[in-house]
């Protein structure tokens, strides 16, 4: 549901006099009860705590519909609403709405990109669409404002409802998923960090940035966790389904729009010789089993005859990212 405020105005000054006017009514009804009735002071006192209780009533209550959906409450100024956020949505490409929107003489509404795509002509009824804005509801969707839905992950900002999802769906603060299969955490960078580190230390490995580590593989263990100084999260993969021998890659626990990026270095070192690879870590939020295909190692079966397991030696490099400004 969207949270929003919207703030009172003029009509929030007619709303508390209209309000101040029956609570002064509901308080000499109450002078003409006391006064007609001649009760024991027993009786009095307990018509006096209920008129008392309707009066905290009044004074507290909220506009809510008889569904639940829309609800609201007066605060420091500020109207607060719950609704049903598909109410706000382009009815022909479900896309929030955002300034132009368009209405035609029956009130119905379509947002700017869709206009054109129907010829301005109204979807329900075929009325020219187009030319007339629909200033009213623009001017609810710029009153509303909320948190972004990973405030709890550390996200600060408030959005308007028409950035809000693009926002969300780049924040930095998104939640990020446990890789390990049948695990079902998902939290900030931090939280998964910890989570990997307690949960899953078996398959995991502290390692500092821009220093080599050797890392130690089953042939046919499928992952290594790999954490960085910083609190992130890196899989070495390590898939034997495919190729008759091991394709290893590294990819990144984290949104697409982390302030940094990740390189990193892979090295199978035999006696005789040496396979070497050089790329770019990929970032993603939730690895869902698919293997990197841009870039990856292959070890073929019998390359290390003196070794059961793989032995890899690991350099990842930290750099901030080319859209950040230094």
């Amino acid at each position: 549901m969207t949270r929003f405020s919207l703030y009172e105005g003029t009509s929030g000054s007619k709303r508390k006099k209209r309000s101040n006017e029956e609570e002064d009514d509901l308080k000499k009804r109450t002078c003409g009860v006391e006064e007609e009735t001649s009760e024991s002071p027993e009786n009095e006192e307990e018509e006096s705590n209920e008129i008392g209780d309707e009066a905290e009533d009044f004074e507290e209550i909220e506009a809510t519909g008889e569904d639940g959906v829309f609800r609201g409450g007066n605060t420091d100024g500020e109207f607060k609403f719950r609704i049903d956020p598909d109410v706000l949505d382009c009815s022909i490409c479900f896309e929030p709405l955002r300034p132009p929107i368009f209405e035609c003489r029956n009130g119905h509404t379509a947002c700017s990109y869709c206009c054109p795509k129907l010829l301005n002509k109204c979807h329900f009824c075929c009325e020219p669409i187009g030319r007339h804005r629909c200033l009213a509801l623009e001017k609810v969707l710029e009153s509303i404002t909320s948190p972004c839905q990973y405030a709890n992950y550390g996200c600060r900002a408030v959005l308007s409802f028409a950035e809000k999802a693009s926002h969300e769906e780049a924040c930095s603060h998104a939640a990020l998923f446990c890789p390990i299969s049948n695990c079902t955490f998902s939290g900030s960078k931090s939280l998964l960090f910890t989570h990997a580190k307690r949960m899953h230390g078996n398959i995991s490995k502290n390692f500092c940035y821009d220093q080599p580590f050797l890392v130690v593989l089953e042939k046919h263990q499928p992952l290594m966790v790999l954490l960085g100084e910083d609190n992130h999260c890196f899989l070495l993969l390590n898939n034997h389904d495919i190729f008759p021998g091991n394709v290893l890659s590294v990819i990144c626990i984290a949104s697409d729009n982390t302030e940094y990026d990740f390189s990193c270095e892979l090295r199978v070192i035999t006696r005789e010789s040496s396979l070497r690879l050089r790329t770019s870590a990929e970032k993603v939020k939730k690895w869902n089993g698919v293997h990197p295909r841009r870039a990856f190692l292959v070890v073929p079966d019998g390359f290390d005859t003196t070794n059961a397991r793989l032995r890899i030696n690991v350099y990842i490099n930290k750099s901030l990212s080319s859209g950040v400004l230094k």
